[in-house]
Order: structure tokens, then sequence, then C-alpha cells
């Protein structure tokens, strides 16, 4: 009787042992995550967001579940202005950097976005989550209230408070900041 309780006890503790080791079905499909940080404007820095967006693009294409937060300066590259446009919708990638990146992805020229305001949709068609900090847009009086993008350019960012921000930034597997 005390051998058969002792098996028992055995065969549970290599269960657990095995269950805790081995991933379920939920934890298998889970893709790490890489969070891009955008911090510099367009108008401080155009290669900070440039090269950000290149990040973007090659983290989605190695199987990464991608994150971006839009927060600080860089909120300003995405605010409406008086001609109805922001800053970087309809700001050409140069030629050449078409060309590397049809090159580096194995794509057709036709396939890389003319401009970045494409190029950040097409991102998020591939799978890319966007983020904006909205306390800032209050901070910086792009909104009159928490929680508003209407002043964005960009319909598909999701507007974060402070401790959202924290668990995109902690919650991630890998961290990059522009």
């Amino acid at each position: 009787m005390k051998k058969n309780r002792r098996l028992v006890a055995v065969a549970l503790a290599l269960a657990f042992a095995f269950l805790a080791l081995c991933p379920g079905p939920g934890r298998a499909a889970e893709k790490e995550t890489v969070l891009v940080h955008l911090k510099t404007s367009l108008g401080h820095d155009d290669a900070q967001i440039c090269v950000a967006y290149n990040m973007i693009w090659a983290a989605l294409d190695s199987g990464l579940a991608v994150d971006v937060l839009v927060d600080a300066d860089a909120i300003n590259t995405f605010k409406v202005g008086w001609l109805g446009k922001d800053a970087i919708e309809g700001y050409p990638l140069p030629e050449r950097l078409r060309v590397s990146l049809a090159g580096q992805f194995g794509v057709e020229l036709k396939d890389v976005p003319e401009t970045y305001g494409r190029f950040i949709e097409m991102l998020h068609e591939m799978g890319a989550e966007f983020y904006v900090n909205t306390a800032f847009l209050v901070l910086a009086k792009i909104e009159e209230r928490m929680g508003e993008t209407k002043n964005l350019s960009v319909e598909f960012f999701k507007p974060v408070t402070l401790k959202e921000m924290l668990a995109l930034i902690t919650g991630a597997d890998h961290y990059v900041v522009y």
C-alpha cells in the first residue's frame, strides 16, 4: 500500500514537472514580441523614424510580434497640420532605400512603399500594433482629453495610459528605442 502511494506521488511529481517545462497549446503558439519605442520626431531627426520603420519590417519578416509605441516628440510627426496632413505621410522614401529594401526582403520594387505614409499602413497591415501615449497628447495640447486621437493622421493608433505603456515595455521580449 505504501509502495503504491509512493509510486503515485512520484508519478504526479513527474507529471507536474513535465507540464511546467513543456509549453502548452497556448504558449507554443505565442510569438516573441519586440517593442519599438518611437520618441524622436521627424522634425528633429528624420533618420530615427525612417530606420525604425525598416526595423519594424525586419522584425515582422522574422516572425516576431511587433508593438510600436509612439511617444514624446515622435507624436508630433503624426499630428494633423493646417493642410490636413501630418509631417510624414507624403514624405517619399529615397529610391536607393526602396531598392535596398526590395533586395533585403526579396520583394519586387513595386511592393516597397513610395511614401512613409504608405509604409506605416503596410506595417500595420503586416501585423504591427501601434500605440500612442495619450497623456503626452494632452500635455502637448494635441488633444483635449485623455484617450482622444482625433488630431492624429493615423486612425489605427491605440491610445494608452502610462500604466499600459509600462506593461508594453515590461512585457516585451525585446525593446528598441528610436
